[in-house]
């Protein structure tokens, strides 16, 4: 009897704890599909480049506002949030920002010439078609693991319609 209460506790703490096992981060900490990434895209860089521009349309389906505040990839050293601002005289200047907020069940759109993700020193080639990790944490440290797929803006035409990327 004393074998199989051991035996059984054995068996739950292992299952209980697979899947902190498995994915690396503790099941709470876990944001699962809660982001979503829709048609997220990082573009090509001309040859010789080491800074790749991403875009898309962030979705938070929860019903509270999530704040991103980390973005990285094991692709690159650097994964940033950016936004443009534009003078009155007509300059525009890129702003690195801290936090990114996807309000509750909605979308925020990053698009060129405005909040966009920014990729910095690529650690090797990346393959047109393939699809990049971007692992973001909230202010709770919440993961949320996202996909963007690698796409050549020089292309005639890029159609990104009903793809899910998450």
């Amino acid at each position: 009897m004393k074998k199989y209460i051991i035996l059984t506790l054995a068996i739950s703490l292992i299952t209980s704890n697979s899947h902190a096992f498995m994915t690396g981060v503790e099941p709470e900490k876990d944001g699962g599909v809660a982001i979503e990434f829709i048609s997220g895209v990082i573009h090509m860089a001309p040859p010789g480049s080491n800074v790749n521009a991403g875009y898309g349309v962030l979705r938070n389906n929860t019903d509270k506002d999530i704040i991103l505040k980390s973005f990285r990839s094991p692709v690159f050293d650097s994964t940033e949030a950016h936004t443009m601002e534009y003078s009155n005289n007509g300059t525009a200047k890129m702003r690195h920002l801290d936090e990114l907020t996807v309000p509750a069940n909605n979308e925020l759109v990053l698009k060129s010439g405005g909040l966009h993700m920014m990729f910095i020193g690529k650690r090797r080639d990346i393959i047109l078609g393939e699809d990049i990790l971007i692992i973001s944490r909230d202010n709770h440290e919440v993961r949320y693991m996202l996909k963007m797929k690698v796409i050549d803006s020089r292309a005639k035409s890029h159609s990104h319609d009903g793809h899910h990327m998450h």
